[in-house]
């Protein structure tokens, strides 16, 4: 035995530990987590470009109209507002576009 646990162990381990928790609440748990997960690599992506093109944090907030702290929030995922992260990318030559799934639909919006 390798003394690893297979996910679905793992999981099923938690839901044990808390019986009270609802599925409704697990799947509210889950895309919280999605959503951060997201919101970090998007940050990550921006600060990426950013380093490439030979940027400080406080040209960009200079440019975006915003502090180098607020700059260095969005690069680590604390992302509030979708305009200011728009002019971010935009101020770096890049978009952002958003999509919606529903069922077998997609759209998309720059």
């Amino acid at each position: 035995m390798s003394g690893y646990s297979s996910w679905t162990e793992v999981k099923r381990r938690l839901r044990e530990a808390h019986p009270g928790t609802s599925d409704a609440q697990w799947e509210a748990r889950r895309q919280a987590a999605r959503t951060s997960t997201e919101a970090y690599v998007l940050g990550s992506h921006l600060r990426e470009i950013r380093e490439e093109q030979g940027l400080t944090q406080a040209q960009v907030a200079a440019s975006v109209g915003i502090s180098q702290a607020r700059v260095s929030q969005i690069e680590r995922g604390e992302i509030s507002d979708l305009e200011t992260v728009r002019t971010y990318a935009a101020v770096l030559g890049a978009r952002i576009t958003v999509s919606i799934e529903y069922g077998d639909r997609a759209d998309g919006a720059a």
